[in-house]
């Protein structure tokens, strides 16, 4: 049971990170849909490329966390690490990344610009970063596992 134990827990974590983002498309994404449309009437048209934008961001989180259960299914087994399991979920990473950058940095700028908070920019790219990091984790443990390191 020790040696299963971490991945549960990474198992436990993912899934409240699917649970947060699923609340987030049911409940904040129209909601950020409505408030942009009203604070920015002349740009309301923008909202949906913008809301297009980041529920694909949203798919490819999902399709990157079932390629993690399998990857941890896989380990659980004794298996361990596959390139063929990691590249999805960097992949997938990658394209949160510039989903997001596209979809949701456009309309940062708006708010930031509106507010005279240049700040803003900065905090709202903040998040973007993430995926960049767990995609550069994930390139490194490929290119270990090809070598033969891991």
């Amino acid at each position: 049971m020790t040696e299963k134990l971490p991945t549960l827990i990474l198992r436990a974590f993912s899934f409240l990170s699917v649970l947060a983002v699923l609340l987030i498309c049911i409940f904040g994404l129209p909601t950020f849909g409505r408030e942009f449309a009203a604070t920015f009437p002349d740009y309301a048209f923008g909202r949906y490329p913008i809301l297009a934008g980041l529920y694909t961001a949203a798919l490819c989180f999902f399709f990157g966390i079932y390629h993690f259960w399998r990857l941890l299914g896989e380990i659980d087994k004794g298996d361990g690490l596959s390139v063929k399991r990691l590249q999805p979920i960097r992949y997938s990473a990658m394209l949160i990344a510039v989903l997001y950058f596209l979809s949701l940095m456009p309309a940062i700028f708006l708010f930031a610009q509106a507010d005279d908070a240049p700040g803003a920019i900065i905090i709202g790219a903040f998040p973007g970063t993430f995926p960049i990091a767990a995609a550069a984790v994930i390139a490194v443990l490929e290119r270990l596992v090809r070598n033969g390191r891991l």
